[in-house]
């Protein structure tokens, strides 16, 4: 059964975007895809607890009072994501940690929880990078087809601080996750010279909405259809 922790602030939820993000992002789209994901996942989910950075605001209100939500006023990202990695030891269990800014599709949830046993370490984010950078060669790529998630899965090396991760890889690699906070290339180049490799689903069930999204799915026509 997998826990989700979701972090989310204020930034941009008042419509004052950032240059790298599409026009029609939104956070609240974002927020919900990932609550429908999350409902539609159903048994394969555990506890979901929500971590909110710095002034209360409406993404706050946004949130169903059946979630358990700790509020910190950090206003600084490497402070929330090391608070998550607290509650993570709280709460134990296997952990999806998911960041404000993506969009979900409506199964990506259960298919993350259904291949987590299988590969330890994964990600919905298909990053464009691992396919228009010229330095992601130091590794051998491997494609699978993962039949309960029903689901191509590809070894990656990078995603950003979303991520899922079983409990007793976590319990493993607590350490570098502190000590490379924020780096996630640095992270997960890391983990996979320690044999632990990070899985990501092609093509992409989840994206960051940014300038680099997963590539070969209309996210645009997702955020609208909510």
């Amino acid at each position: 059964m997998l826990n989700i922790i979701y972090r989310l602030c204020e930034n941009e939820a008042d419509g004052n975007l950032r240059d790298i993000r599409p026009t029609w992002f939104n956070k609240f789209k974002c927020l919900e895809s990932f609550l429908h994901s999350a409902d539609y996942a159903n048994d394969n989910i555990g506890k979901i607890v929500f971590v909110h950075d710095g002034p209360e605001g409406k993404l706050l209100d946004a949130i169903p009072s059946k979630y358990d939500v700790v509020k910190i006023y950090d206003k600084d990202n490497l402070s929330s994501l090391l608070k998550t990695f607290d509650i993570a030891n709280e709460i134990g269990g296997d952990i999806y940690f998911v960041e404000d800014d993506y969009l979900h599709t409506l199964s990506s949830i259960e298919k993350i929880a259904k291949a987590l046993p299988r590969f330890g370490l994964v990600n919905g984010y298909d990053h464009p990078d691992r396919y228009f950078r010229t330095d992601d060669d130091y590794y051998e790529l491997k494609i699978c087809f993962d039949k309960e998630s029903d689901t191509h899965w590809r070894t990656s090396e990078s995603t950003c601080c979303t991520f899922a991760i079983s409990e007793n890889i976590y319990k493993l690699i607590e350490y570098d996750l502190r000590r490379f906070g924020l780096n996630d290339r640095g992270l997960f180049r890391h983990l996979h010279n320690k044999a632990i490799p990070l899985w990501t689903a092609i093509p992409g069930i989840t994206s960051q909405i940014d300038l680099h999204m997963s590539p070969g799915v209309n996210w645009e026509f997702i955020n609208e259809s909510l």
